[in-house]
């Protein structure tokens, strides 16, 4: 697997895409959109600035590719 390049893959998804590989969702359950942190200040996901490679799932990512 030390061929593959996460961050290629991370700049070559969508939005909706990259938050379906996203584990921040799984740990702080995020629906992909901007939250409110209850004062009415905005809490932004971490794949608005583009995800990290801590983030990125590239297990799951890989059994889809596999599946296709």
């Amino acid at each position: 697997m030390s061929d593959i390049n996460v961050e290629e893959i991370i700049d070559s998804l969508s939005g909706e895409a990259l938050c379906k590989y996203c584990r921040y969702g799984i740990d702080y359950d995020c629906n992909g959109g901007i939250r409110s942190d209850g004062s009415g200040n905005p809490i932004y996901p971490p794949c608005t600035d583009g995800l990290d490679e801590d983030y990125f799932d590239l297990d799951a990512y890989l059994a889809d590719m596999v599946e296709a």
